[in-house]
């Protein structure tokens, strides 16, 4: 197959042993060349218009949705707050987090990782204490439950990145 059509011999032999040595993929080879386009208004129609990946009605989420809605569907399965009342604690949480005095010095700007986790499980524990009076279920759980613990310091790490 003729990607590109080289009329001088010599170059052509330079392009294919090129390509061979260094491994270059087709956008290398073409990003010297222009691609001059027909000026008439056309259409392309797709090679196969049935999808075959996993295409979802529902409208798009973001990666804060998707990360809380896992979460969700792990530890509040009969969890009487609406989808937008949990997005609203888990940010607050992770604000929470985001404020703390020592979060700039103590996670982001500190390259120890075993120190920046510790750092973390602080700010979140004194995050999670601030909320207990108005969400108890969740303190409650977060208290007993080390395996929540850990979940929620996950999902709060996603939130403020890193």
């Amino acid at each position: 197959m003729e990607l590109l059509k080289i009329e001088d011999e010599l170059e052509r032999s330079f392009y294919e042993k090129q390509s061979v040595l260094e491994n270059w993929s087709v956008r290398e080879l073409k990003l010297s060349h222009a691609i001059v386009l027909d000026e008439s208004e056309t259409e392309v129609a797709p090679q196969n218009p049935n999808p075959r990946s996993a295409h979802t009605t529902e409208e798009e989420q973001g990666p804060l949705g998707l990360i809380i809605q896992s979460f969700n569907d792990r530890w509040f399965h009969g969890w009487e707050a609406t989808p937008e009342e949990q997005r609203v604690k888990f940010v607050t949480i992770a604000r929470h987090v985001h404020e703390h005095p020592n979060f700039q010095r103590q996670y982001v700007d500190n390259p120890d990782t075993q120190n920046r986790e510790l750092a973390l499980m602080k700010m979140v524990d004194d995050a999670i204490r601030k909320q207990r009076r108005t969400e108890l279920e969740m303190y409650k759980l977060y208290s007993q439950d080390q395996a929540f613990q850990q979940a929620l310091r996950d999902v709060v790490r996603r939130m403020v990145g890193r």
